[in-house]
């Protein structure tokens, strides 16, 4: 079943439906994408160590859809403690309170507006969330909604969905709130998994 899972949460459109998907998962979830290569961990690492951007220890974070917290790991590792998680699946987020490493687990949707304040973090990560089935590209005028001026946003887009769903015009749209820093090369976020998309990381910095 393990293998079946990235491809029924990357076809499911029912979001009802996707949120209990995502609880049958909920406690495989970690060891799968380990076990799949899971990209975005040591990505974001190496973003941080190459000071692509500059965050203090003190920064205030955001990890919007941070599922288990796997990505957030690192941040915690690298002594950032002054993490917000939040996430659309309660059974996600109880395992990610399990770790630890936030210091608050918020239970909402990207796709709507949350109740989080404006202009209140440094630095906002979403990767692995951007992609089909998932969260579409209204969540960037959102997630720039957030950011402190002069913070950083870290976004990785599927390359499949990014013209095709209008993550393309969504971004030109919104190019006078934002500084481009910096755009990978396509990479496989799951490379051990057959299914997985490419993405690109996109770093933000809100004018």
């Amino acid at each position: 079943m393990a293998k079946k899972w990235l491809k029924i949460v990357y076809t499911e459109k029912n979001p009802a439906k996707l949120k209990l998907h995502y609880k049958s998962w909920a406690k495989e979830y970690d060891k799968d994408l380990t076990d799949w290569g899971y990209a975005y961990p040591k990505r974001l690492k190496d973003i941080i160590l190459s000071k692509k951007i500059k965050i203090s220890k003190k920064a205030n974070i955001l990890d919007a859809g941070c599922g288990t917290g796997l990505v957030a790991e690192e941040l915690s590792k690298l002594d950032y403690k002054n993490l917000t998680g939040l996430d659309n699946s309660k059974e996600m987020l109880e395992l990610a309170k399990s770790k630890k490493i936030f210091k608050k687990l918020v239970c909402q949707s990207l796709n709507k507006k949350t109740t989080l304040k404006s202009n209140q973090f440094d630095l906002i990560i979403c990767t692995g969330v951007l992609t089909a089935g998932h969260v579409g590209p209204g969540a960037i005028k959102e997630l720039l909604r957030v950011t402190k001026k002069n913070g950083y946003l870290i976004l990785s887009i599927s390359e499949t969905i990014f013209k095709k769903l209008g993550f393309d015009t969504e971004l030109a749209n919104r190019s006078n709130e934002y500084t481009p820093l910096y755009i990978s090369r396509p990479f496989l976020a799951l490379p051990r998994h057959n299914s997985s998309a490419k993405n690109k990381i996109y770093i933000l910095r809100k004018s």
